[in-house]
């Protein structure tokens, strides 16, 4: 949210420059305008709008270029801009008839300007400003009427000035500053909005300040919102009531405040409203009270849930209470309860009996800790204290404590009955409550745990012993349940499969879903066998890890255990792990597989010799190479397979190898193909060594290259037929590096289109563009630099003649692989002769244009001179026949109506034929108008009829049928009354029934067919229908322009509509008008 604008700040100082008689103008850089270079004033004083004839209202911005003087200051205040260097300069303005000194200063990123009337007096400085001739603006200076009438000396003011503008508006920018983090920071959505007048009338507002809260609530950016309308945003508010306050206050100017339930995109929410009314703007200010209405709703509705929860807690209870007291009575347990500071206030019958102790000598006399071995009980006591955040609490008041932090304790402890016994027992201490959880005191439930207690030290040694020979095995142990499928496995397991420990396996059917799917046929069989014959299990098989999907190998072997109870249904066994055995195996295997298949599916032939030079080994490649089988090949001498010419040559290569003077050996050969050819092969060869380092033999690969030798051979004839093929077309062709300035190829055209020979612009490549258009050099540079997919563009360049040449030019980029763009080829052709033919085709329309304004014009004073004697000849006709009719039973009186009749057609046909033209050369001309809106179709066509077609002498009527909802079309209604009265015109003259008018209303369309039952238009007229002048050939004998169908076209596109045409000869025709709707 911006509050001051750069004008703004000189508010505050106008008292100081209205007065002043010296010119003030603040400018910058201009961010509105795509070329960055234009400045803007943003704020000029009353002497300085005066003294250059400004005509400044802010906030509308003045750019330099609109004032002479200002735009000739213009590189000066660049440069202060740039090097913050102030700037004088004295100038001549000839539109006021006075010289001018300009001081320039930068003050942060604007700049300031301070005019000054002055007098020179030495004609040689006239030359430097201005851009006067010297003689001329001498003349100017020695002619008092040139000079001006007031001059101010105000040098030294001008510096005070300066000074005092910038210490006032440092201050205005710290108070700015404020005000702007005031508003960013504020929790209340603030916008300030400027009403829209309408008549006199407020019809909407635009935003001109908001602030970052206001975005938050409305979920609109502040930048979506600045200068928009409110209503488009909004325009839920006229309804809500909230835009007539908003009128109100502006109207009336007092403030409003209220509460309202609003809906916004960012959802439904309550806001606290407030409407002050600013000069002519309107504060308009929210909170988002939303959280406060809703804790209101929630207060109501929980003061009823708590009426409710009452009545029925007060039931509960007594309840409760009933239960309690049989617990007490009745339970097994023994218990204790206590009272805050753990003093016993209640005991059962139980814990008497468990005890010896009777209630009277414990209730109100001790605490629970009486009853335990005091060792023990100070030991568990200490145990607690790490996991309390009280280190000040001592003795039993730890076990309060702890409860009061953890809500309950349970543990083992020993208890001291009165007769000096020690029994091991499990107790549960929790605290107990009313219905505002206060605590109320303590409950101690005490179950023996004598008899487990001794269980578990007998468990404890067996599983010791059996632990012991499990870890010395590495094995796991697993218990099965035949009857119930309940499955046990030891930790073994579970660390075997990596198997974390929050997965426990505790039944079979959990164990299969681990087993290989490959192994769950062995498996299922190995449990049939179980369950039928109470075999031993014994099997190997893979499990899969439920989180890795890794796969292990495990050898499980079991048997029946000794029957409980007389029912033998358990099975116990072991697990060992066999994946690292089984895993071994399987890559040694897939190593030689691999290693076989590799070298068996290699193109390359892969070799070993001995040290005589024969094959030892040769791969299946071999034959595909050579032709020749491997057996056939072992133990033959490898250089006989080299071609005879090459053997030589082969031989001195190999030599250095053997004699250990390189490590290895490559090159190319030609090997001997079965067939009689041979093939091109590439071969790497290395030495063998024995463990004394003596030499077995070579081993390497033989690669056929045969076609890549052929592909090398067929590239170089393309290039060959390439470059004959370049150097012979008149189009400019050029192959450049992408990423250096240089042509890494270009044909002989350049020198036909240039004149430059093309060693020079292979030594300068940027001779090319000394020879382009100075205009067109930006978009050629550009197209090189910034080359676009298939980008075309056209360019002038300039011939060593002079002559001027049109190129037309295409770039493609190419990229190798995924690599970036390397190359740019270019093509240019010459189109300088379709560029004078276009000129000439030009001129030949424009001429064509001032040919038709002449038939316009001629057509509408043709018009005019008819109509003329035509409305004569009408009113003569009329005379006639009314004297010709006064005389009852003139003998001749028929024969004068007769012909007065059919001067009077002629008159009629001839004034149609006029209108019609009329209207043609109107739509040529484009001076139709046309003015759109909703209308109602059915009620024009209804109205149209009643009008036009309602009283025909022959009786005969227009049929209308509406289908579909009816909805109001974009219509020109003058147009399309034309347009329907032809058409239902034409429906009348040329049938015999009655026409029928058809709406139909379609969700984005509506039509309108006309259709009629008469003669019909032959099908080799109707392609010509609509052209001027055109009548169908069986309509001759009936009267007619053939410009009716015509005007008809024009003014349905005109009305962004569709006309066609459906009919059959001797059937009848339909004509469909199609337009949009609203």
């Amino acid at each position: 949210m911006k509050v001051n604008s750069l004008s703004n700040k000189y508010d505050l100082l106008s008292g100081d420059l209205v007065d002043l008689p010296i010119g003030v103008i603040e400018c910058e850089l201009s961010s509105d305008i795509i070329s960055s270079q234009h400045l803007v004033v943003t704020y000029c004083n009353p002497y300085a709008s005066a003294l250059l004839a400004i005509n400044y209202s802010p906030p509308s911005p003045f750019f330099f270029d609109t004032n002479p003087y200002l735009k000739s200051l213009a590189q000066s205040v660049y440069a202060v801009l740039k090097t913050s260097t102030p700037h004088i300069t004295e100038s001549y303005v000839p539109e006021r008839g006075r010289w001018i000194e300009s001081s320039i200063y930068r003050h942060t990123e604007t700049c300031l300007i301070y005019l000054k009337e002055v007098t020179f007096r030495n004609p040689d400085k006239i030359r430097q400003f201005g851009g006067l001739p010297a003689e001329k603006a001498s003349n100017l200076l020695n002619n008092p009427n040139g000079q001006s009438s007031f001059i101010v000396p105000v040098a030294t003011y001008q510096d005070e000035v300066h000074q005092q503008l910038l210490v006032k508006a440092n201050a205005l920018d710290r108070s700015n500053q404020l005000l702007q983090a005031v508003i960013n920071t504020s929790p209340t959505g603030l916008a300030l909005l400027k009403p829209i007048y309408v008549d006199h009338k407020i019809i909407d507002f635009v935003y001109l300040v908001n602030n970052p809260k206001s975005a938050v609530i409305t979920g609109l950016s502040q930048d979506a919102m600045i200068g928009q309308s409110l209503l488009t945003l909004f325009p839920h508010l006229l309804t809500s009531g909230v835009f007539d306050k908003m009128v109100t206050v502006i109207q009336t100017g007092e403030s409003q405040q209220f509460q309202l339930l609003d809906k916004l995109p960012t959802g439904a929410f309550w806001g606290d409203f407030s409407l002050v009314r600013v000069e002519n703007d309107l504060l308009f200010s929210v909170n988002d009270i939303t959280h406060t209405k809703q804790i209101e709703e929630e207060l109501r509705q929980t003061n009823a849930n708590l009426e409710r929860n009452v009545a029925e807690r007060t039931t509960t209870i007594q309840e409760l209470s009933a239960i309690n007291r049989a617990i007490l009575q009745y339970a097994g347990l023994a218990i204790a309860a206590t009272d805050v500071h753990g003093i016993i206030q209640l005991v059962n019958p139980a814990l008497e009996e468990f005890t010896g102790y009777s209630a009277d000598e414990l209730v109100g006399k001790v605490k629970p800790g009486a009853l335990r071995e005091p060792n023990a009980h100070n030991y568990q006591i200490d145990q607690l204290k790490p996991d309390l955040n009280k280190p000040e609490v001592a003795g039993e008041a730890i076990i309060t404590a702890y409860i009061e932090q953890h809500d309950f304790i349970r543990r083992e402890n020993t208890l001291l009955t009165k007769d000096g016994q020690l029994i091991p027992v499990l107790s549960t201490i929790s605290g107990f409550y009313d219905d505002q959880k206060n605590l109320l005191g303590f409950v101690d439930i005490i179950t023996d745990i004598s008899n487990l207690k001794a269980v578990e030290q007998a468990l404890i040694k067996a599983n010791e012993r059996a632990q012991l020979a499990i870890r010395a095995g590495k094995l796991g142990i697993w218990e099965w349940n035949l009857e119930t499928n309940e499955f046990t496995l030891d930790d073994f397991f579970y660390k075997l499969l990596h198997i974390p420990s929050s997965i426990r396996i505790q039944h079979l059917d959990e164990i299969k879903q681990l087993v290989h799917p490959g192994d769950m046929l062995f498996f299922n069989q190995y449990e049939q066998a179980v369950r039928t014959s109470k075999s031993p299990f014994n099997l190997e098989l893979r499990v899969i890890n439920p989180i890795s999907r890794i796969t292990h190998y495990i050898r499980v072997d079991g048997i029946m255990a000794q029957p409980i109870d007389g029912a033998n249904s358990r099975m116990v066994g072991m697990i060992r792990d066999r994946t690292h055995k089984r895993m071994s195996e399987q890559a040694l295997q897939a190593s030689e597989n691999k290693y076989r298949s590799l070298v068996g599916h290699m193109k390359e032939a892969v070799f070993q010799t001995d040290s005589n030079g024969l094959w030892t080994y040769l791969n299946p490649a071999w034959e595909e190479i050579t032709g020749f089988s491997v057996d056939e090949s072992i133990g033959q001498l490898f250089l006989n397979h080299v071609l005879t010419d090459d053997q030589a040559r082969n031989q001195a290569l190999f030599e250095p190898m053997i004699a250990r003077q390189k490590k290895f050996c490559r090159h190319v050969v030609r090997y001997r193909h079965k067939d009689g050819d041979f093939r091109w092969i590439d071969v790497f060869a290395q030495l063998t060594l024995d463990d004394q380092n003596q030499i077995t033999g070579t081993a390497g690969t033989l690669t056929d290259i045969t076609e890549r030798k052929k592909a090398e051979d067929t590239l170089q004839e393309s290039e060959q037929r390439f470059r004959e093929i370049a150097e012979n077309v008149d189009e400019l062709f050029w192959i450049r590096d992408s990423n250096n300035p240089q042509y890494l190829y270009i044909n002989r055209a350049f020198e036909q289109l240039s004149g430059i020979p093309l060693e020079e612009i292979y030594a300068n490549p940027q001779i090319f563009l000394s020879t382009i258009l100075e205009e067109d050099r930006p978009l050629l540079i550009r197209a090189f630099t910034k080359p676009e997919p298939g980008l075309r563009f056209q360019f002038r360049a300039r011939h060593q003649d002079g002559s001027l040449r049109w190129l037309s030019a295409r770039l493609v980029g190419i990229q190798e692989g995924n690599k970036a763009q390397t190359r740019l080829i270019g093509i240019a052709t010459d189109i300088t002769p379709l560029i004078e033919k276009e000129q000439i085709l030009k001129d030949s329309l424009e001429k064509e244009q001032q040919l038709n304004d002449l038939k316009s014009q001629f057509i509408a004073t043709a018009s005019h001179e008819f109509r003329t004697p035509l409305t004569a000849i009408s009113t003569s006709i009329d005379l006639l026949k009314y004297y010709a009719n006064l005389e009852a039973g003139n003998p001749i009186t028929p024969a004068i109506n007769k012909h007065a009749n059919n001067i009077s057609l002629k008159v009629m046909a001839l004034n149609e034929l006029i209108v019609d033209t009329l209207t043609i050369s109107k739509l040529n001309e484009g001076k139709q108008e046309v003015n759109l809106e909703l209308t109602d179709l059915t009620d024009l066509v209804e109205t149209l009829i009643a009008l036009d077609f309602c009283d025909r002498p022959d009786k005969r009527q227009v049929a209308v049928q509406t289908k579909g909802q009816a909805t109001d079309a974009i219509v020109d209604k003058k147009l399309m009354v034309h347009v329907l009265t032809n058409l239902l015109t034409n429906a009348f003259k040329f049938s015999t029934g009655n026409p029928v008018l058809t709406i139909r209303y379609e969700p984005e369309t509506c039509s309108i067919d006309v259709m009629d039952n008469g003669r019909g238009i032959p099908k080799k007229d109707i392609p010509n229908l609509f052209s001027k002048f055109f009548r169908a050939s069986n309509a001759k004998d009936i009267k007619g322009t053939g410009l009716g169908l015509s005007i008809c076209l024009e003014y349905i596109t005109l009305q962004n509509g569709v006309i066609e045409i459906d009919s059959t000869e001797d059937v009848g025709t339909t004509f469909t008008v199609t337009l949009p709707i609203g």
